[in-house]
């Protein structure tokens, strides 16, 4: 993953900048952007009647992402996330493994279809999930267990992150370049943060986690480094230590493909 230096100060067994909470990964929801219209006369001092519209100013306009031509493809892995769109309603992630790349998907409870191409070249299970981090920028993780991709979702559709190299944001999952070896979710006051994580092994066998903060912009466009916290000593049974090698966010829905 992409790399921000920053100050680091200790405390305890801890290593925190920006005040970082307890690395406990944890589940996601997500959220959405309502929108309302109102009637108005255009001018208050006529005295003329005003056509009767059917419209009520009261209610709100309908919400979700518009309906479109494409579908979930049969024989998808598919499975139900969160609410995306802000239509009140669950909204279905899939993996379709018969096309080449590879196409993860959203569709929503609305009819609304969005499709990713999976660019990543390793030949095993091929694996996403989608979920909301608390700025309400809805992100999705693709991973192939050797590296993963960061996109968002904005306006109905995905956008890939630019980071400070001025490449697409990725993810390092095998320590290939000595600056990760997964992908969580990690629980702030206001949310959920994305988090690019760092497991090692130190000489007495126990494990050290590293655990970098990383801020989506609200338009999807830029992701960079924030926060950087280390957890020493942690034994190897520490269920964080396996966490740490996934690509996962809680209790976010995870879709994969077979593995052939």
């Amino acid at each position: 993953m992409s790399t921000v230096h920053s100050k680091t100060k200790i405390v305890g067994r801890f290593f925190v900048v920006a005040g970082f909470l307890a690395l406990t990964l944890t589940g996601c929801a997500s959220s959405g952007v309502a929108q309302s219209g109102v009637v108005t006369p255009s001018d208050a001092g006529n005295s003329a009647e005003l056509p009767e519209s059917s419209a009520d100013p009261a209610v709100a306009e309908p919400t979700g992402c518009p309906a479109t031509a494409e579908a979930m493809p049969a024989g998808a892995t598919s499975a139900q996330i969160a609410d995306i769109d802000d239509d009140g309603e669950n909204d279905t992630a899939w993996f379709d493994e018969t096309t080449s790349p590879f196409t993860y998907g959203i569709t929503t409870a609305s009819g609304a279809t969005f499709t990713l191409p999976d660019d990543l070249a390793g030949p095993g299970r091929h694996s996403g999930w989608t979920a909301a981090l608390h700025n309400g920028v809805v992100v999705t993780v693709l991973d192939d267990s050797r590296g993963a991709t960061l996109h968002a979702i904005v306006e109905c559709g995905f956008v890939t992150p630019i980071g400070v190299d001025a490449r697409p944001y990725t993810f390092d999952m095998q320590n290939s370049h000595n600056n990760g070896t997964g992908v969580g979710c990690l629980e702030v006051d206001d949310g959920l943060e994305l988090n690019g994580l760092q497991v090692t092994q130190n000489r007495d066998d126990s494990y050290s986690l590293l655990a970098t903060g990383i801020s989506v912009s609200a338009d999807g466009l830029t992701a960079i480094n924030g926060y950087t916290a280390v957890s020493a000593s942690l034994a190897a049974d520490d269920p964080r230590v396996a966490e740490a090698q996934t690509s996962s966010c809680g209790d976010a829905a995870v879709v994969s493909t077979s593995g052939r």
